[in-house]
């Protein structure tokens, strides 16, 4: 028996947190006695009787083709993470360039995404594939809520669990090489992620220039859709370029604080990976983060997407409590948003 691990077609490419969740997935599953495959993409999957299918990212359905119906025909059971994240106040608020031009022709975000993909109906599909799956694996309880609203799906509580995010929680932060990385002040504020509007990094620049607090940025060039958009929010910043992963932790163990100013996220993963490593945290009150982090926690610093001088305010909380790795906020990730806590549950997950 097989499990098969599939996402979008792009993620080997244009690494995010969804390909970062089904590669460590893949290696723990892998410890765990299971065999599994990390496919490339939809096509290299040939499903058979008893095998697994776990898709992950329902927004990008379309990259896998006629696999959901291939995978029941045969026998085999499917499995989703859905990885669900509104677009509706990006679209609005969000977009810059030509993109914002065609967001005020195409004011709707469903129908602005179906026209990305050639006008075929990415809602229809998503619904059909949420309906074929004989278990649901939920980042947070209230996401069936958001995946009801948006496709009419009701999820029966038999066929749906909740296996969260999860981040590694040994990380050798001493042996990261991360000290190759010259940085501007021993105290510094890191913001890890694609240098792009949907992570509203502009804002992020303009918030710790205000402040005088330098800012050191690490993550990939954008493509030349964004290039315009990221020359301008590197701005007096620090830009380390893409990092491998043991070094984007290292640096997160020497960072003050970590931000991310997101129009959207489903958690936003670098947050726990900072908080992880002792850094205070700001972010935007979207996705499941805040509560991942608790939103009344020590260290956790939240404020509105789009609102400028809530950012500003977070990060000057942030910046005066700093880095502590004894704290609540360091035992909360540990206890509940670690491989070691979170693995066993896909691993039943996978059992159905």
């Amino acid at each position: 028996m097989t499990v098969w691990l599939v996402g979008r077609r792009s993620g080997a490419r244009r690494l995010g947190g969804d390909q970062l969740q089904m590669e460590e997935a893949a290696r723990f599953g892998a410890e765990a006695g299971w065999q599994v495959r990390l496919a490339g993409s939809a096509r290299e999957v040939r499903p058979q009787s008893g095998d697994r299918v776990h898709l992950f990212n329902i927004q990008r359905c379309l990259d896998w083709g006629d696999l959901p119906e291939r995978s029941k025909e045969v026998g085999a059971k499917l499995l989703l993470s859905p990885l669900y994240h509104p677009l509706d106040t990006y679209h609005r608020q969000g977009r810059r360039g030509f993109d914002r031009v065609l967001a005020k022709v195409v004011p709707d975000s469903s129908r602005f995404a179906e026209l990305r993909w050639g006008g075929r109906d990415l809602g229809a599909r998503a619904r059909t594939i949420l309906e074929l799956a004989d278990r649901v694996l939920l980042s947070h309880a209230s996401e069936a809520d958001l995946l009801r609203g948006q496709f009419g799906v009701e999820l029966a509580e038999s066929r749906h669990r909740v296996v969260p995010v999860a981040v590694p929680a040994n990380v050798d932060e001493q042996s990261s090489q991360s000290d190759r990385v010259t940085l501007p002040e021993e105290d510094f504020v890191l913001c890890a992620g694609r240098i792009e509007p949907l992570k509203n990094t502009e804002a992020v620049g303009r918030a710790c220039a205000a402040l005088d607090l330098p800012l050191v940025c690490a993550g990939p060039a954008p493509g030349l859709r964004h290039a315009g958009y990221a020359q301008g929010a590197m701005q007096g910043a620090l830009w380390t370029g893409e990092l491998d992963y043991l070094a984007l932790r290292g640096l997160m163990g020497r960072a003050r604080v970590h931000v991310l100013a997101s129009w959207t996220e489903v958690v936003g993963r670098v947050s726990l990976e900072a908080a992880l490593s002792g850094a205070s945290v700001v972010l935007s009150d979207v996705g499941f983060g805040p509560d991942y982090l608790g939103r009344e926690t020590e260290g956790v610093f939240l404020f509105e997407p789009g609102d400028d001088e809530g950012l500003v305010r977070a990060l000057q909380g942030a910046w005066a409590r700093g880095r502590s790795l004894d704290s609540d906020l360091v035992r909360r990730v540990q206890e509940h948003y670690t491989w070691e806590s979170v693995g066993p549950r896909l691993m039943e997950a996978w059992s159905v």
